[in-house]
């Protein structure tokens, strides 16, 4: 065999077994980047799933996924909303702040209207607007 073939199949097998852990990427507490506490995350949907509210009228809208990292002190998100319907659909969202021991870390946001058009989607960001909220929740509603 040639050596180098096999230099280059060891250093693919490697990165292989390096991928496929999670071990010592995320810290204790965090999934994706953003904080569960105790929760339970085994995958993005199990995630989604804790940090997303209905409120007032439910939505067709989805979230699909949700990534969370630090800019400084503050949280950082990025939510994908899908609307895998056949038409327009109207919601409105906000996120609540909760700070570490499970209080309202900031006052309550408005909502903020969103548009997403059939079989899209669409990603929403913030910053968290104070370095005391260690945690959030989105909240959707429709509009419709």
């Amino acid at each position: 065999m040639n050596p180098k073939w096999m230099i280059g199949a060891a250093a693919a097998a490697m990165l292989a077994a390096g991928c496929a852990t999670k071990k010592g990427f995320e810290q204790p507490g965090f999934a994706f980047g953003c904080p569960i506490g105790e929760a339970k995350v085994g995958s993005m949907d199990d995630l989604v799933s804790t940090k997303v509210v209905s409120e007032g009228r439910r939505t067709t809208i989805q979230a699909t996924e949700m990534r969370c990292s630090k800019v400084g002190e503050l949280l950082k998100i990025d939510a994908n909303l899908n609307n895998d319907s056949r038409s327009v659909k109207r919601l409105a969202y906000k996120f609540r702040w909760i700070d570490r021991e499970g209080m309202r870390a900031w006052e309550e946001e408005p909502w903020k209207p969103l548009m997403l058009y059939e079989n899209s989607n669409l990603v929403i960001n913030t910053i968290s607007p104070t370095n005391k909220a260690a945690d959030f929740r989105l909240i959707l509603r429709s509009e419709e």
